[in-house]
């Protein structure tokens, strides 16, 4: 999971989800370096549904949505067609995670602690495929 925290507290999350691509997220994670912090992160929830059938259209995929062009015939005797195709998401953070990272980190510690890093402002978080890089679920969380 990246988060995104907006350097400056006057601005809005929600102007810079547009410019967020693939690109953009590419950029990011070659300038990311791996290093200890210790992360306080409000828990949190999100869930998105999506209606699939205008994606799966405009990519052609348009016969299984019409009642006398769809063949379904391996799958039933009766005449199918698809209604709906809808695509559920959901997302939980919560302190369980949050805690075992922190116990690993306390058992790591050696002579100087590593820095705090206080997501205390609104946020963009992404979901993404490691090998492929492809962005999986992606949101904002407005009031931490």
């Amino acid at each position: 999971m990246l988060i995104a925290l907006p350097s400056e507290d006057n601005t809005a999350v929600s102007s810079l989800l547009p410019h967020i691509n693939t690109s953009t997220v590419q950029s990011w994670t070659k300038l990311l370096t791996q290093r200890k912090v210790r992360l306080l992160m409000p828990k949190f929830s999100a869930e998105a549904e999506v209606d699939l059938q205008t994606p799966l259209t405009a990519l052609g995929v348009t016969d299984m949505f019409s009642q006398s062009k769809a063949n379904f015939k391996y799958l039933s005797s009766e005449p199918l067609y698809v209604s709906k195709a809808l695509q559920k998401a959901k997302i939980q953070v919560n302190e369980d995670g949050t805690k075992a990272s922190a116990a690993t980190t306390a058992i790591l510690l050696a002579r100087s602690s590593p820095p705090w890093v206080i997501v205390d402002r609104p946020f963009i978080f992404l979901i993404r495929h490691n090998l492929t890089g492809t962005v999986l679920f992606m949101g904002q969380i407005n009031k931490p």
